[in-house]
Formats: structure tokens, C-alpha cells, sequence
């Protein structure tokens, strides 16, 4: 089978390996559809060092199931399915405490280690346990989208504590995870307002049902969002771009007793913040991390949402175009989601 296997920055090398046999417990699933993530892009670019090289990237991906071994009880091949990006180790202190396995002290990270080869491939060999079966009826350009709309949906609801209809959301950036998180604010009726400085970007935010947009490099966006919340300020304040404007103007724009949730990577940066307003206002700020047991409930959000997810998906590339096409998605104005496909 073909693989793209990543050796450093900028060092992507189409290779033939031989098609894993499954053991038991074990599934070996032929890809359909493999995103591209922002974490692969800084990989690939050499922005951030995200894996241990050589490795196979492609955390986001689905596939169909072509061969299970021994022991597999609820999968049978033909079966739709998408991967966990992060599995535990099951023995160490933090896993026996049930604390999200983004945290393990050795976690398998697919996508992102050379024992954990990714979705950049033909086929991928996975547990049974870490696999999530799809509807018949989803296709896999949505099946791709899962482990994204994951980070979204646990953003807003496994940190945040889920929003009220009452609730005004203020979401920074509209790449991916910023339109995933706006979509999953849509669906419990809460206003929303999208701030990203591209246009494509903000397009696709109006099409996913955002209330308001804001274009940061037309008007200062704290005053935009002032002005559209009589003054007060936002309820929620999710960041998902990881820019270093956006992060320094969250506190800002929160109303009192506000939540903060930080999605966006800032290749570990630090930036100048007024800390006095956490206390001052009274507010909440989580980091996001991951999107721990949050497929099953993704999986039937994205069954269910009235409006077409795969509109974030601008292209597609074969495999075998794989370099070409993370740089497409490293220029990131000409692209939203790109991906590779069997």
C-alpha cells in the first residue's frame, strides 16, 4: 500500500509498505477520506513540532472496513468507521483516574508518532475499541469532518457547559474548528458571532447560520462586539484561531462571569494579557485539549444538523498528491478544509 510518510519540515515521501495483517481485536480499515488538520500544516511547515518523525500523518480520516481479526465482535468489513487521534495507555495514574487520555502519560497518538501511523495512507490497522462506527447513510467527505466537529463540540459542551438560546457566543476565527464550534452554538439556538479577517472564511461563517461578522482588519473587534451586545459583552468567548490578537482580546470582550474556552494552537508563545480582568469580571477560561468520548454524540450531531458540513471542504487531492496538497492548506487563505481521498 501507499503511504505518505513525513521525515521533517517540508520532507514528505510517497512510500510502498506492505498492508498490515489484523491480529485479534485488531481492524484493518481502507481510508476514503483523510483531512487536513492546522496541526499537520505547522508539522509540515516546521512551525511547530507536533510528532515524532518519521510518521505517518492524518488524524482526521474514515474509512471502510476491510478485514477484522480474531475476536472483533461489533465491526464486520463494509462497516463505516472513524479513529480516536489520542488512546490512552490504559496503566498509568492518570488513566486509571479516568482523566481525558490526551493527558496519559503515554499515549498512542495517531497521526503523530511512528508506533501510530495516520490516515495519510491506503489503509490504517486500528483496535476495535478505539474505532466508531457511521450511519450507513453518511458519506465519508462527513465522516472525515467527525474528529473536527469532536474538538468543536466538546469545546462548547464539554468545557464550556454547553449554551442556552439566551447566550450570545463570540467565536475567533472561522477555519475548521472555528465554523465546527459555530455550528454546534447554532444548534441549541444561542446567537453567534464570527470574527475572521478572510473572506472566504466568513462566508461559509453567514452560511452556518452566524448571526454577525466581524472583518478584524476593517474594525477594531472589541468595539464590534461591544457594539453588537448593548455594551455588555459576550457570554462565551471561544478562540479558535490562534492568533495572538484574538487571545489578548477574549478577557475583553466577555461579559462579567463570562466563559473563556481557548481552542487555537499558538505554537506555545506567550502574549500580554490584563489578568486583573479574571478576577475583576469573575471569569472561567478552560484550554481545550482533544475531544475526549465525544464521537458518539458527534457522530449523531452531524447525522442530524440541518445545514451541509462539508461546506468547510474547498478541495480534494488523491493520495498521491498529498504534498501538493498540504501546500494548498499551508497557505490557508486559498483553502478551508483540504482532503486527500482514496
Amino acid at each position: 500500500m501507499k503511504v505518505a510518510d513525513l521525515y521533517g519540515p517540508m520532507d514528505l515521501r510517497m512510500e510502498d509498505v506492505p498492508i498490515p495483517e489484523p491480529g485479534p481485536g485488531e481492524v484493518l480499515v481502507k481510508i476514503k477520506a483523510s483531512g487536513i488538520c492546522g496541526s499537520d500544516i505547522n508539522s509540515y511547515t516546521g512551525r511547530t513540532y507536533e510528532g515524532t518523525f518519521p510518521y505517518v500523518p492524518g488524524h482526521e480520516w474514515s474509512g471502510e472496513v476491510a478485514k477484522v481479526g480474531e475476536s472483533v465482535a461489533t465491526l464486520k468489513p463494509g462497516d463505516k468507521v472513524v479513529g480516536e487521534t489520542v488512546v490512552g495507555c490504559g496503566v498509568c495514574e492518570k488513566c486509571k483516574a479516568g482523566v481525558n487520555p490526551n493527558f496519559c502519560r503515554n499515549p498512542r497518538v495517531y497521526g503523530f508518532q511512528t508506533k501510530a501511523p495516520g490516515g495519510f495512507a491506503e489503509y490504517v490497522l486500528r483496535d476495535e475499541s478505539n474505532l466508531s462506527r457511521l450511519p450507513d447513510s453518511m458519506t465519508h467527505d462527513q465522516g472525515c469532518l467527525v474528529e473536527p466537529l469532536s474538538v468543536a463540540y466538546h469545546a462548547v459542551w464539554g468545557l464550556a457547559g454547553g449554551v442556552q438560546s439566551t447566550d450570545t457566543v463570540v467565536v475567533f476565527g472561522a477555519g475548521p474548528v472555528g465554523l465546527f464550534s459555530l455550528a454546534v452554538v447554532k444548534g441549541s439556538r444561542a446567537r453567534a458571532i464570527s470574527i475572521d479577517p478572510i473572506p472566504l472564511r466568513r462566508e461559509l461563517a453567514l452560511k452556518l447560520g452566524a448571526d454577525h461578522v466581524v472583518d478584524p482588519t476593517k474594525e477594531d473587534a472589541t468595539q464590534a462586539v461591544l457594539r453588537l451586545t448593548g455594551g455588555h459583552g459576550a457570554d462565551i468567548a471561544l478562540e479558535a484561531s490562534g492568533s495572538d490578537d484574538a487571545r489578548s482580546r477574549v478577557f475583553d470582550i466577555v461579559d462579567t462571569s463570562g466563559r473563556v474556552i481557548l481552542v487555537g494552537q499558538t505554537q506555545m508563545k506567550k502574549i500580554a494579557v490584563e489578568m486583573e480582568r479574571l478576577v475583576v469580571k469573575g471569569l472561567t477560561v478552560k484550554g481545550a485539549q482533544g475531544s475526549p468520548g465525544m464521537f458518539p454524540r458527534t457522530i449523531d450531531f452531524l447525522e442530524h444538523y440541518p445545514a451541509d458540513l462539508t461546506a468547510v471542504i474547498s478541495h480534494h487531492f488523491p493520495l498521491t498528491e498529498a504534498r501538493a496538497a498540504l501546500d494548498l492548506a499551508s497557505q490557508r487563505t486559498g483553502s478551508v478544509k483540504v482532503v486527500l481521498t482514496d
